[in-house]
């Protein structure tokens, strides 16, 4: 699923380690009306990553929901993208089990040591404001 810039805003909210993705349904017709909550999509172990992150001011993932960021205040961006098919025959060490998909870490170091003021990404990129320059970082696989 696809969240849309003319829905409402999203909210990711913790379901054990992972990160459940809610959009609110607001009805046009009747607004008193309960509001609807839909699930589209899940970020696996995001709960756990956020966790983690004791610097963290800011998170962001992609509309298609390909991938997650988490900013730190200041110099670094934690980018987490969902598995992808692996297309060699690949198996774990420990358990000889067969892996078919495989999850991408990367840690961008941006030149500033100025505050990071904001995070916004689109499904190929990751905009990163601060003080005096905004980043725009290509997390996509294939550049289209």
């Amino acid at each position: 699923m696809t969240l849309s810039a003319d829905q409402q805003p999203a909210v990711c909210l913790r379901h054990d380690v992972d990160g459940f993705v809610w959009q609110p349904e607001i009805p046009d017709d009747d607004p008193s009306a309960p509001i609807r909550w839909q699930h589209v999509g899940t970020l696996n172990a995001f709960g756990y990553v956020q966790a983690s992150k004791q610097q963290r001011k800011f998170s962001v993932c992609a509309p298609n929901l390909s991938f997650v960021a988490v900013a730190d205040c200041t110099r670094h961006l934690y980018v987490y993208h969902k598995p992808k098919p692996v297309a060699t025959s690949l198996h774990n060490r420990k358990t000889g089990q067969k892996v078919g998909a495989v999850a991408r870490q990367q840690v961008v170091s941006l030149e500033s040591s100025d505050e990071i003021l904001g995070l916004r990404a689109n499904n190929t990129h990751i905009f990163v404001l601060c003080r005096k320059v905004l980043y725009a970082v290509c997390v996509a696989d294939e550049v289209v």
